[in-house]
């Protein structure tokens, strides 16, 4: 249905048009013959970057109405809200497709690694349709839906939030099947203002009208306290009345393989997974995924051996190993938040070698208890030899500490991690942050 005719979706357009297979809200993401949906937001109107969308190869414009450029050759849609006039297109494509299952994944942490795990566990039993990256938001799943192809018979979708009401139009707009819940954790809080407030808006996904199946992170207090009496759905965890039960190898901390056995309660089903991934808390995204594959008639031991070769994501927990294996480097660039950063950090902090050195972006969007979070994570930074902080909010967390090295960006983090490598004995360097800082530029140039 990719190549649907644009008048079996729109009204009076022009029925020898076909809508083409890719859609894009960026111009720089625009490939030739494919869509580019001008958006407005908070910080600029897309309509400006029609021109590098139509240089970029732009087959088809999607803009407000009112605001149709002149004088172009590509053809145009006028829509009076493009993001929901879209998503409301997406819907009923969704709807009219014979789909096994729709499977949609929330939480404030593991969202994206969780896809990528379960694309490997069912990718060898059904035809697949996901995201090209961490597509979770409106525009986002829409972008996913109307590239599905016909073949399809499942669709994964990751569904993100950064204020009230999102996920719940997500649901409603595309409602799953099987819905994964990966953690509840203190994230976007200028959003939702708390944690509760965090756990409302994940819990909107379990209101679809379609679902059937909840799996969920049985560790998280916050799921495991929502989830105690739901019959349709099945936790994944250490605690030994998990539906799944979790436990992880101490052997994970020799790097980079992480290393855990699965078992199915219910069943007594038992596997060992293996993969090249950094972290105890990235079993639980690879468990989740195991599960759900479980659910769905595929057993434990066929995911453990789909997931054998997983590899960690760009800036998710990716470990390079650098000067002849006698350094390396640990990824976690692309997201930081206090959940994921306390993870990453208790996991460096227990590799065993000769001296560690982090640099560490700020977390943003905590709202007023910003400073006390990064605060928290004193005593896991006091374990560290060398530590670079990124921004200004751990300033505000370590007013009179000296021990750290405070810079504002990432070529000033680059210039300091260097010259702790290079006047002391340093084995491993961990870079945690947001995307938004850039530390995906320290990563690259340590590495070149």
């Amino acid at each position: 249905m990719s190549n649907m005719k644009l008048c079996e979706l729109f009204d009076g357009i022009d029925s020898t048009l076909e809508f083409p297979h890719h859609l894009a809200t960026d111009s720089r993401d625009v490939i030739p013959g494919g869509a580019f949906v001008a958006l407005e937001g908070e910080k600029t109107d897309g309509h400006k970057y029609i021109p590098q969308a139509i240089e970029n190869g732009a087959g088809l414009l999607i803009v407000r109405k009112g605001k149709a450029p002149e004088n172009v050759s590509v053809p145009i849609i006028e829509l009076d809200n493009p993001e929901r006039d879209l998503a409301a297109t997406a819907s009923r494509k969704l709807k009219a497709h014979n789909l096994h299952d729709i499977i949609a994944i929330t939480g404030s942490v593991g969202k994206t690694t969780t896809r990528a795990a379960l694309q490997k566990v069912l990718s060898p039993h059904f035809v697949l349709h996901a995201p090209e990256r961490s597509f979770n938001t409106l525009i986002g799943c829409t972008a996913t839906i109307m590239a599905m192809p016909l073949e399809t018979e499942i669709v994964i979708l990751e569904f993100g939030a950064n204020k009230p009401g999102e996920i719940k139009e997500l649901t409603e707009y595309f409602p799953p099947t099987i819905a994964i819940l990966t953690a509840v954790a203190p994230v976007h809080l200028e959003g939702f203002g708390s944690v509760e407030g965090v756990l409302r808006e994940k819990l909107e996904i379990v209101h679809s009208t379609s679902i059937t199946k909840i799996i969920y992170n049985h560790d998280n207090e916050y799921l495991a306290e929502a989830f105690k009496y739901v019959v349709k759905s099945m936790g994944v965890g250490e605690w030994r009345d998990s539906d799944f039960v979790l436990a992880v190898d101490k052997s994970e901390y020799t790097l980079p393989a992480l290393s855990f056995v699965l078992a199915h309660r219910e069943s007594q089903e038992i596997a060992r997974f293996t993969a090249n991934i950094w972290g105890k808390h990235n079993a639980m995204p690879l468990a989740l995924a195991a599960s759900v594959g479980h659910e769905l008639g595929i057993s434990l031991q066929e995911s453990a051996d789909a997931l054998a070769d997983f590899q960690a994501l760009e800036g998710r927990g990716r470990v390079f190993i650098l000067d002849n294996g006698h350094k390396f480097l640990v990824d976690d660039a692309y997201n930081a938040n206090p959940a994921s950063m306390r993870a990453s950090l208790e996991t460096f902090c227990k590799v065993v070698c000769a001296g560690k050195a982090a640099v560490l972006g700020e977390m943003r969007e905590l709202g007023e208890n910003s400073a006390k979070f990064h605060a928290e994570l004193a005593p896991l930074l006091e374990e560290i030899d060398g530590v670079i902080l990124v921004g200004e909010i751990w300033r505000e967390a370590f007013p009179d500490a000296s021990e750290y090295i405070f810079v504002k960006d990432w070529q000033e983090a680059l210039k300091a991690v260097n010259e702790i490598t290079s006047s002391r004995e340093i084995q491993g360097v961990l870079v945690k942050g947001s995307h938004s800082i850039g530390l995906e530029n320290v990563v690259r140039e340590l590495c070149s």
